[in-house]
């Protein structure tokens, strides 16, 4: 690389399985980070893949489709994706954006495309230099929920979290046990449930890090990744908490709280951005899953808000015609280095296939397939 899903009813235990792995969740992404850098991008791909798939059922849209066909359009973000994107991936965008001339030309540039063209989204928890919270502090916001979601009335702060932003919630009624996220029809067993392994994934990320770090602030900020044909709408809703992601909405009351009350000295809080254009209809559930995956926003291992496997909810790229797909193909070849990059990954591949031809030398070798044909179709 050169260059939200929290709907009660799709709550599983084991929605949020991750392979068991001695490695932390910030050597994973830095791991990453250095591959991708060199433009290795095979054993990410396979990494993250291999994470996410298995989250999904061969019955769903995308469990039926190929491994091979994911490999593909995972390549394929890769190799178009912006410096915004690879910022992302770093771990740096909140704090570059402040400075990166090079990277605010950029975004503006993409945010104008979004208007027209459906894409993938982040909120990154960070102050306003685009510093993340300490591993310290994470556990001040993780007491501060685990305090929201006391049976009865045994919260100290509910009503005072519940009137951060609106809508508002009466002094009686957070008396009678109303609690603003956590009450769909009445309150809700799996919203609780969900922010309990909010909790304990903070505790996870606390307890793989270093005690000498534990004040020092995370290297990658929590963070929530999302898909919509309108972004720059989407985000709107998320600003003023309106069909949002209710843990990512509660985090960032509680950070406000804390603030406003001087128990943290910073104002943490979510920090959006656009960050890869869909180009191809293929791409909709997938470019969700793999960023997704790719940037750990998930909550079972603390690394962010996301509470349901990612792709479920990107019908709406049907709505988007097969000339304005073509066209948005088009632009994306000739705007980004897609074509080279995809290029340099076919020449590894066919470098590693004549290695592997260990009888008869590697003789008969011949010139592959037009890469417009193998690594750009559909097939």
């Amino acid at each position: 690389m050169d260059t939200t899903r929290t709907n009660d009813s799709s709550q599983t235990p084991n929605a949020q399985h991750i392979p068991a792995t001695s490695e932390t969740l910030t050597e994973r992404r830095l791991r990453w980070s250095n591959l991708l850098r060199s433009q290795h991008y095979q054993p990410v791909i396979e990494d993250v893949l291999n994470a996410e798939l298995p989250k999904y059922t061969s019955s769903s849209p995308v469990g039926r489709i190929s491994h091979v066909s994911h490999m593909r359009e995972c390549a394929l973000i890769l190799s178009s994706a912006p410096l915004v994107y690879a910022a992302a991936v770093d771990g740096d965008l909140v704090r570059r954006m402040l400075t990166d001339t090079n990277l605010q030309q950029e975004y503006r540039a993409i945010q104008q495309r979004a208007y027209e063209q459906p894409s993938i989204y982040i909120h990154l928890l960070a102050d306003e230099k685009g510093v993340a919270p300490t591993p310290n502090q994470s556990l001040v916001i993780r007491d501060m929920v685990l305090d929201y979601i006391a049976e009865g009335n045994a919260s100290v702060h509910a009503w005072h979290l519940d009137n951060i932003t609106r809508p508002f919630v009466s002094k009686s009624l957070s008396n009678n046990e109303y609690r603003k996220y956590l009450h769909t029809q009445h309150r809700s067993p799996v919203r609780v449930a969900t922010l309990h392994r909010y909790c304990a994934g903070i505790q996870a990320r606390y307890n793989e890090t270093p005690s000498s770090l534990h004040d020092v602030p995370m290297r990658f900020p929590p963070g929530e990744c999302g898909y919509s044909i309108n972004s720059h709408l989407r985000l709107r809703q998320h600003r003023l908490h309106q069909s949002s992601n209710y843990i990512m909405n509660l985090i960032e009351d509680i950070c406000t709280y804390l603030h406003s009350t001087n128990v943290l000295t910073q104002h943490f809080r979510m920090h959006q951005f656009i960050i890869y254009l869909i180009f191809r209809p293929s791409q909709a559930a997938i470019a969700e899953i793999f960023c997704s995956g790719l940037l750990q926003v998930w909550i079972g291992n603390g690394g962010g808000f996301n509470g349901t496997p990612a792709g479920r909810s990107n019908s709406s790229e049907q709505r988007v015609g097969a000339d304005e797909w073509e066209a948005l193909e088009r632009w994306t070849r000739e705007g980004s280095p897609v074509e080279g990059n995809m290029r340099v990954q076919r020449e590894r591949a066919e470098m590693w296939c004549k290695a592997l031809e260990w009888e008869g030398g590697g003789e008969g070798e011949g010139e592959g397939e037009d890469l417009d044909d193998e690594l750009m179709g559909d097939g």
